[in-house]
């Protein structure tokens, strides 16, 4: 799963730096330190921040046609609940086993929407990845942060593409170019797009 923390170069373990570090072997047991006594709560404990109520699933995932809105909390924004729309996308015959993954969210509510791009390794890094949508094509450009198991590319998207991903119907596409510098153009479907959007700003 693409987090946008990770992303935007914060610390929410997932799919990509999750997996490069779960093989790592564990620390070795220190022996347990003695009990200690129940603490007093401070009368000035500092409480949840809103929207950072713990209570509820720690991760939950809903499908909108061909969108699925997945949320999670995360310790990057003091354990708040940090949703996202996305859409898996086949690279070539389902044989190769490659895909890609386009992801819209926000890390706050108060933050920007961000448009997060998960891509194979190999990918052409100079050129980037353009998401193309609409009758009149609006592009959105997003350069590549790293590679680990995957490239990541992100940007904020605009108030108005925000405004405009929710009314469109399509046509969509995701544009890179393969390590060989060879274009390759993903088709992306707009079908609960806009449900998803919605279903996201509303956890």
């Amino acid at each position: 799963m693409v987090r946008l923390a990770i992303a935007a170069g914060l610390a929410m373990g997932l799919s990509v730096s999750g997996a490069a570090f779960a093989q790592q072997p564990a620390a070795p047991a220190k022996p347990a330190a003695p009990a200690a006594k129940p603490a007093t709560p401070a009368a000035n404990a500092q409480k949840p921040a809103l929207g950072q109520d713990e209570s509820g699933p720690t991760r939950t995932t809903a499908t909108y046609d061909d969108w699925v809105v997945r949320c999670e909390r995360s310790e990057a924004v003091g354990g708040a609940r940090v949703c996202e729309a996305a859409q898996t996308l086949q690279i070539g015959n389902a044989q190769q086993g490659l895909q890609a993954q386009i992801v819209f969210g926000r890390l706050t509510k108060e933050s920007p929407m961000r448009l997060v791009v998960q891509l194979p390794v190999g990918v052409w890094l100079p050129a980037g990845s353009k998401f193309i949508f609409g009758e009149k094509p609006r592009t959105i450009s997003a350069d590549y942060k790293f590679c680990i198991r995957a490239c990541i590319a992100d940007v904020d998207v605009s108030a108005d593409d925000v405004v405009a991903l929710s009314k469109e119907q399509g046509p969509a596409k995701l544009e890179f170019l393969d390590r060989n510098q060879q274009p390759v153009a993903l088709e992306i479907s707009f079908k609960g797009l806009a449900a998803a959007l919605a279903a996201r700003d509303k956890s």
